[in-house]
């Protein structure tokens, strides 16, 4: 009797090395999705914590009794980068890999008392 592998082994072998091969680019292409996810929430984050400090800070003063009066105000980008609160390097969107505006406008909402900083989408 020859030793060696049938056709039939060799067949279904490589047909669950497919199988595993499709399931494991499927899961990580969900990876890959939720770190970008991850990294979007976290560029939102950065901009919004950046517009919040500046209304906090005595540069934004005037503006931060407007907001209160008014229940909302807006934060130009621009502004935040020329007080320092958030670098060039920090505007990149990583969906897109573009830069955003820096006439782009973070709005500042008091409800309450309780202020919200919301980058738009």
């Amino acid at each position: 009797m020859k030793k060696g592998f049938t056709l039939i082994e060799l067949i279904i072998t490589i047909g669950l090395i497919a199988i595993i091969g499709v399931v494991l680019v499927s899961n990580m292409s969900a990876v890959f999705t939720n770190q970008q996810d991850v990294q979007y929430e976290n560029f939102k984050k950065t901009i919004e914590n950046a517009a919040c400090t500046y209304i906090d800070l005595d540069i934004g003063a005037s503006l931060r009794d407007t907001c209160l009066r008014n229940g909302s105000c807006y934060v130009r980008v621009s502004a935040l980068l020329s007080a320092g609160h958030i670098e060039e390097s920090d505007l990149v969107n990583p969906k897109t890999q573009s830069s955003i505006s820096t006439s782009t406008n973070i709005q500042i909402r008091y409800t309450d008392g309780i202020k919200s900083c919301t980058y738009p989408e």
